[in-house]
C-alpha cells in the first residue's frame, strides 16, 4: 500500500499562503486546491494561474493530488451554466497539465428536489460525455464525487456512470460521509464500488444525525477502509476534506446559548456525541485549525496502523 496524504486545505484558510503554511507544517507537499486566494479554482483561467499561483506553489514544492473542481456541480436543466463550465474544465485541463496533475473532480449535476433521477438519466449521461469530450487526448482523468443530491450520490447510480459511460478517463472518488448523508451504510457503498474507485476523500459523519464529525469519530468505517485498502495494496491518494468548520465554531454556542440547542438538534447531538468520544469538555475552545490537526493527525495513525497489520 501506498497512500499519500492530500487536503483541501482552504478548510484552514482560503489564503494560500496560510494553505501552503499548514501543509509544510504537517510535512506533506499534496494540495487538492477548491479555493485559492478567496477565488475558486474554476474561476481562474490557465494564464491567471500561470502568473499568480504556479510561481508560489512551485517556490515551495507543492503539487496537486486533484483540482477540487465545481464542474457539474449545478442543476441539470441549467443549460447557460453547463454551457460555461465547458469552458472552465478547458481551462482547469491547461492547469492540471500545467501541474503534471492527473485528477479532476466532478460531480453529476443537482436533480430537482422532490423528482425521480431516473427521469433525468438521458440528460446526465449526454452532458457527462460532454465533459468528457473536452477532456479527451488531454491525459487528464475526470473523477466523479459522490455527492448527496446530484444524479450519482448513490452508490448504484455512480455505478450507472462508470459502466454506462464506459471511458477510460472516466472513474470515481469514494466519499464515506456523502454516502452517510444520504442514508446509504458507508461499507455496504465502499464494497460496491471500491473496484473503480481511485481517489479517496476522507472526511466522516454522524450516521443518526447526517451530521459531518471530526475524523474516527462518525460512522464512516475508516479503520476497517484503509485495512482493505492495504490489503488490496492501494496506491493513490487519501485527501481530507472534513467538512467540521462548524463543529469548531458552534458547538460552545449550542452548548450555552439557551435555546441554540433547541434550534439545531442535530448539531447539538452530533456534537455532544463527538466530544464524548474525544474526551472533550463542553468548556474547552477548539479553533478550525484545531480541528484539521485532529483529523490529520486521526488520518496518519489510521493509515499507519493498516500499515504495520500488513507489514509495509
Amino acid at each position: 500500500m501506498k497512500i499519500t496524504i492530500s487536503g483541501f486545505y482552504d478548510e484552514i484558510s482560503s489564503s494560500l499562503d496560510r494553505q501552503i503554511e499548514a501543509i509544510k507544517g504537517y510535512g506533506e507537499r499534496y494540495l487538492c486546491p477548491r479555493v485559492i486566494d478567496g477565488k475558486n479554482i474554476a474561476d481562474y483561467t490557465a494564464d491567471q494561474f500561470e502568473k499568480t499561483v504556479k510561481p508560489r506553489l512551485l517556490k515551495n514544492g507543492i503539487r496537486f493530488s486533484s483540482i477540487g473542481s465545481p464542474i457539474g456541480k449545478i442543476a441539470v436543466d441549467d443549460d447557460v451554466s453547463y454551457r460555461k463550465q465547458l469552458d472552465q474544465l478547458a481551462e482547469l485541463i491547461a492547469i492540471a497539465r500545467s501541474m503534471d496533475c492527473r485528477y479532476i473532480r466532478i460531480f453529476s449535476f443537482f436533480m430537482p428536489e422532490g423528482e425521480n433521477p431516473a427521469v433525468y438519466r438521458d440528460v446526465v449521461m449526454r452532458k457527462m460525455r460532454g465533459f468528457l469530450d473536452v477532456a479527451k487526448d488531454s491525459g487528464v482523468m475526470l473523477l466523479h464525487e459522490n455527492e448527496k443530491k446530484i444524479y450519482g450520490d448513490t452508490p448504484e447510480r455512480c455505478l450507472d456512470l462508470y459502466k454506462t459511460l464506459g471511458d477510460r478517463n472516466f472513474a470515481l472518488i469514494y466519499d464515506a460521509s456523502n454516502y452517510i448523508q444520504c442514508g446509504v451504510d458507508a461499507w455496504e457503498a465502499y464494497e460496491m464500488v471500491k473496484d473503480y474507485v481511485v481517489y479517496y476523500h476522507v472526511k466522516d459523519c454522524d450516521r443518526l444525525t447526517g451530521v459531518e464529525v471530526p475524523l474516527g469519530t462518525g460512522d464512516g468505517y475508516y479503520e476497517r477502509l484503509f485495512d482493505d485498502l492495504a490489503a488490496r495494496n492501494f496506491e493513490g491518494f487519501a485527501t481530507l476534506e472534513p467538512h467540521t468548520a462548524k463543529y469548531a465554531k458552534y458547538r460552545k454556542l449550542l452548548y450555552f446559548v439557551p435555546f441554540a440547542a433547541f434550534f439545531r438538534k442535530e448539531w447539538f447531538g452530533a456534537f455532544r456525541r463527538t466530544d464524548r468520544k474525544l474526551g472533550y469538555s463542553p468548556f474547552r475552545s477548539i479553533t478550525v485549525k484545531d480541528v484539521f490537526d485532529l483529523q490529520y493527525a486521526a488520518l496518519r495513525d489510521y493509515l499507519k496502523r493498516a500499515e504495520n497489520e500488513r507489514g509495509f
